[in-house]
């Protein structure tokens, strides 16, 4: 699936790779990361179309595309670079690492870069170095970055001497045996020496970035399916799936819990279940939060028979809602569901009377103030039992008594 052309902002990019995403979870395609993978083409004027391969996460593409016209826009910016002086310098380092060849790149001094580069530093010498990577040697060696990696200050001197570099002046070292340094430095050279911004396909590292990883395929390259043949689509009856945006406009939830529900394909198992129980709220936090936090502590899998099952013996009272996740538990397991008893309200008056008995001054103090610090050891008591809003309602009522 591609679009148009058509996408000026990072942030339309992002946009538009949700909206497919989203037209085919509602296809019912494979899910999971990785199951839908985005290749975005960026170019800016005056440049050329490059590829980007890798994106994983689709929170991630705004600020990928942000940085790759931010480096585009920099390599604009560079001039073409000028290589001179190839030479061999294996004489010249003292630890050994096979034969050295360098070369000046005039006037690049400070545009390779180095990991302590700001941000914004369009950072060549990583770049050069994946190219050198394809003819493969393991990397290359610059002066920005010198000295380091085994290089003394004096060798860099007289690397730098040995290709009459000048101050405004870098260079670069590739090691290698059997001319693969030669070929590494030959790519190396290529890519210095193209103005602007090249045609070529990167991949997206984890910090957002992106690097080389090999040039744009041309026209006469494609990709023929060789297991099927072609499939005539005519006269061929297709259903149109629901879109999720309309999935979602479905529920009787808030705009929260229903884009939560169709996420993860829970809708059609609401409202299943919904046309058996008529318990809308109770429903909802079932399945998006009791069902997944009992699921991911004891591992067993809830199913609707015990959603029925409990939910009907809340809409009859004998169950409270604070009661529902450990019923479900007990429905699971096949024993019988702890339910409260007829009495259950007389019980409860005559906790919260003792216990008002024992706190009465604090109550007198405090005043309805003491509904909240009192609640706490009365819902102890008969949680999952009585209803809290009810359990709130009586001990409210017996402080007013007191006070």
């Amino acid at each position: 699936i591609t679009t148009k052309p058509q996408l000026h902002k990072p942030k339309d990019v992002q946009d538009a790779a949700r909206a497919l995403g989203r037209l085919l979870r509602a296809c019912k395609v494979k899910r999971g990361l990785g199951t839908i993978r985005q290749d975005v083409n960026v170019s800016i004027d005056g440049g050329e179309r490059v590829e980007l391969k890798g994106f994983q996460d689709l929170s991630t593409i705004s600020k990928v595309v942000e940085k790759e016209i931010k480096r585009q826009e920099n390599l604009k910016k560079i001039n073409k670079g000028v290589v001179k002086n190839k030479r061999s310098v294996t004489e010249l380092i003292q630890k050994k690492k096979g034969n050295a060849i360098a070369c000046k790149l005039v006037g690049w001094n400070d545009i390779l870069g180095t990991k302590e580069s700001p941000d914004n530093h369009i950072r060549m010498g990583r770049e050069i170095a994946d190219h050198a990577i394809k003819a493969g040697v393991k990397g290359l060696m610059h002066s920005d970055e010198l000295p380091a990696y085994g290089i003394s200050k004096e060798e860099k001197r007289k690397i730098a001497k040995a290709v009459d570099c000048g101050k405004d002046d870098a260079f670069v070292i590739i090691f290698g045996k059997n001319g693969l340094a030669e070929k590494a430095l030959e790519r190396v050279i290529q890519r210095v020496e193209y103005k602007g911004v090249p045609k070529e396909v990167r991949k997206v590292t984890p910090e957002g970035n992106t690097r080389y990883l090999r040039p744009m395929p041309g026209a006469s390259r494609m990709y023929p399916e060789t297991d099927i043949g072609p499939i005539s689509l005519q006269n061929i009856s297709v259903k149109t799936p629901k879109t999720l945006d309309q999935r979602e406009k479905e529920l009787p939830l808030n705009a929260e819990e229903s884009k939560q529900m169709v996420t993860r394909d829970l809708d059609s198992r609401f409202l299943k279940l919904l046309e058996q129980v008529d318990d809308v709220k109770n429903l909802s936090r079932i399945l998006l939060h009791t069902i997944p936090n009992i699921e991911s502590e004891i591992q067993v899998s809830i199913n609707d028979d015990d959603i029925l099952r409990v939910l009907l013996l809340v809409k009859e009272g004998k169950i409270a809602k604070e009661g529902i996740e450990n019923a479900l538990i007990q429905s699971n397991k096949g024993g019988d569901i702890e339910i409260g008893n007829e009495n259950i309200e007389n019980d409860v008056e005559i906790f919260i009377e003792k216990l008002i008995n024992e706190k009465i001054d604090f109550v007198k103090d405090r005043g309805m103030e003491s509904v909240g610090p009192l609640m706490g050891s009365v819902m102890a008591e008969f949680r999952g039992k009585m209803d809290g809003a009810k359990i709130n309602a009586l001990l409210a009522k017996g402080i007013k008594k007191v006070i």
